[in-house]
């Protein structure tokens, strides 16, 4: 299974258009056990994940987002990957991801990856990256107790 391929020169695969329209998992928990607000100033993507988790796997995630198509299409990807996952599935996604944003994504990757493939033409766009790392790093704040997170340079 090869990645999904946009139109040359366009990164709004039509998944991510669609995902970012109309976003799963956009709506907030009536208790979490964890939750972050992730934040890029520069381009004004505002995102706010909560999770429960249910020995030591996620059991529920939700999402908020005032962000650009790529942050909402990934966060709302995201919350349909990461049902009971624990911390080390998550980061190695994570890495499967970095991987496919760096144009290196084996196929088995891709596969791994589900939805969040439609993402590889975002490699000839690493200015973008940014966006579509948000939610993977506010989740993983969250996992690890921090209240934000960032993927802009300090």
């Amino acid at each position: 299974m090869s990645a999904p391929r946009a139109e040359a020169g366009n990164p709004y695969h039509a998944l991510l258009l669609a995902h970012a329209r109309a976003p799963l998992h956009q709506h907030s928990l009536t208790r979490c056990d964890a939750a972050a607000d992730g934040r890029n100033a520069l381009c004004g993507d505002n995102i706010h994940i909560e999770l429960n988790v249910c020995d030591g796997r996620i059991s529920a995630y939700a999402f908020r987002a005032e962000a650009c198509v790529l942050t909402v299409a990934a966060a709302s990807m995201l919350g349909g990957r990461v049902r009971g996952l624990d911390q080390r599935a998550l980061l190695a996604l994570a890495a499967r991801f970095d991987q496919l944003l760096a144009g290196n994504a084996a196929t088995e990757a891709c596969a791994e990856l589900g939805e969040l493939a439609a993402f590889a033409e975002l490699a000839a766009f690493p200015s973008r990256h940014k966006c579509a790392r948000l939610p993977f790093a506010t989740l993983l704040a969250a996992l690890h107790g921090s209240a934000c997170a960032t993927t802009e340079e300090a």
